[in-house]
């Protein structure tokens, strides 16, 4: 709201007025002069005895210090606003991510839009990811990324039995589960292929480029392996107690936390090694009795967040304590890791059929920070902040955290995976399309969600 304050009219009570000319000829402009002179006589003054330009001037002239003062505030808003969104868009706003939006979706925006096909013919749910705004897929054929019109940025061909796809930003790392073949990719182009030399369980790659691959042991139960950007081994470590079931490096990419499964008497025990990549013995080992740890993420630099079969998990890195927040009688339908956040989200199914889902989200302490309790199914689970879409068949539920449904939304014929990739839209992908979506209560299936997607 502008504000600003009106200059009053000097005290002219002691200026002597001219007497008035009795001459008719005198002019009108001489008369208002005299009015004027006269006007602090009375505390009213009527429009008809002040010439159009001087009330004009009057009512509107402002001061250049208000003005000043004006200006200042609005530019210091503006900045304020501009700070407040570089912050909380700091992982976005990096100069390589501005330079891909740059390249990609201004300069080289000339697709077609979505729906899209995919190269290939098939699509594992999990092998389809999102990242700074980008679409990234692994087909049983190709690695692609595609720009925000549906073309390609980039595209290479996979000769893998059972590719798996992990990415971290915009480093992608594609292995052959249970092969030998691995290769690293930036959003544009190919950065490095080999082989190891045993069979590969899992892997996982950080933001500047370091990866970790755990592979057949070679005499151990298991062996991981860990590589700079440039591709050569800085770290080597051989399990011969536990086979490891998966792999999650910190943000730096300095160490790593690898969890494993053993049975003792019959009863399975799994264990979190923290690994620091300069040191040749675990920093720690954390058994954890009669669950299987199925997928882990470092949510914060000493916070790993674990999700087994019957529980999830928050480990502390030198904390031997662990927090437990068990499933009850619950069935584990799905879960999700949200990095933006720092939080993870897990879909467990109140009934034997997956359906009447109740989705629980935790911070990187363990504690509880929501509890949506739904009817839907979650055939897969994506958080965008405050909203959790649940794909159930061919719909999209999504709710926000005080567990209202704020959209149902069709996704079209054989959706298998959903992506917010905002408040109000998604990506989804399908048997043999990728498709985007506008969050509302009434879609129906149009040009953007085809109809000739067979299930």
């Amino acid at each position: 709201m502008f504000s600003g304050k009106f200059e009053k009219s000097k005290d002219n009570s002691k200026t002597k007025s001219k007497p008035k000319s009795k001459s008719k000829s005198k002019s009108k402009g001489h008369r208002f002069a005299e009015t004027k002179a006269k006007k602090t006589d009375r505390d009213v003054i009527s429009y008809e005895d002040v010439p159009l330009e001087d009330y004009e001037l009057e009512k509107t002239e402002m001061s250049p210090a208000a003005v000043k003062k004006i200006i200042i505030s609005v530019c210091v808003v503006l900045a304020a606003g501009l700070v407040v969104f570089a912050f909380a868009n700091r992982d976005r706003l990096s100069p390589e991510s501005i330079a891909n939006w740059w390249t990609y979706d201004v300069l080289g925006n000339a697709g077609n839009g979505y729906p899209v096909s995919i190269t290939g013919t098939e699509v594992n749910t999990n092998n389809f990811v999102l990242s700074d705004g980008h679409i990234a897929y692994a087909s049983d054929t190709s690695f692609v990324t595609l720009n925000s019109s549906g073309s390609d940025i980039f595209s290479t061909q996979l000769k893998y039995s059972k590719p798996i796809l992990v990415s971290n930003k915009n480093m992608f790392l594609t292995y052959d589960l249970g092969g030998k073949g691995y290769e690293v990719n930036s959003l544009d182009k190919q950065l490095f292929a080999s082989n190891t030399d045993d069979d590969i369980y899992t892997a996982d790659i950080a933001s500047n480029g370091v990866y970790a691959i755990v592979t057949e042991g070679n005499g151990y139960l298991s062996t991981l392996l860990a590589f700079n950007k440039d591709n050569n081994r800085i770290f080597k470590y051989s399990f011969s107690e536990y086979y490891i079931t998966s792999v999650t490096l910190n943000s730096n990419g300095t160490g790593c936390a690898a969890t494993g499964i053993t049975t003792e008497n019959g009863k399975v025990i799994s264990a979190v090694y923290m690994l620091d990549f300069s040191k040749q013995e675990p920093e720690q080992v954390i058994k954890i009795d009669g669950d299987v740890i199925i997928a882990s993420k470092y949510l914060t630099d000493n916070r790993v967040a674990l999700v087994g079969n019957t529980a999830s998990y928050v480990v502390k890195k030198g904390d031997e304590n662990f927090v437990t927040n068990s499933y009850e009688s619950m069935t584990l339908s799905n879960y999700y890791f949200n990095m933006d956040t720092l939080t993870y989200a897990v879909a467990l199914s109140r009934s034997g059929d997956g359906r009447s889902c109740s989705v629980y989200t935790y911070d990187s302490n363990g504690s509880q920070k929501s509890k949506i309790d739904t009817d839907s199914k979650a055939d897969a689970i994506s958080v965008y902040k405050d909203k959790i879409a649940l794909l159930d068949g061919n719909t999209a539920n999504v709710y926000n955290t005080r567990g209202d449904k704020v959209f149902a939304t069709e996704t079209g014929a054989g959706s298998k995976n959903i992506i917010l990739s905002s408040d109000t839209t998604a990506y989804v992908l399908s048997v043999n399309q990728i498709r985007f979506i506008e969050l509302n209560n009434n879609q129906k299936a149009t040009e953007k969600v085809a109809t000739d997607d067979k299930a």
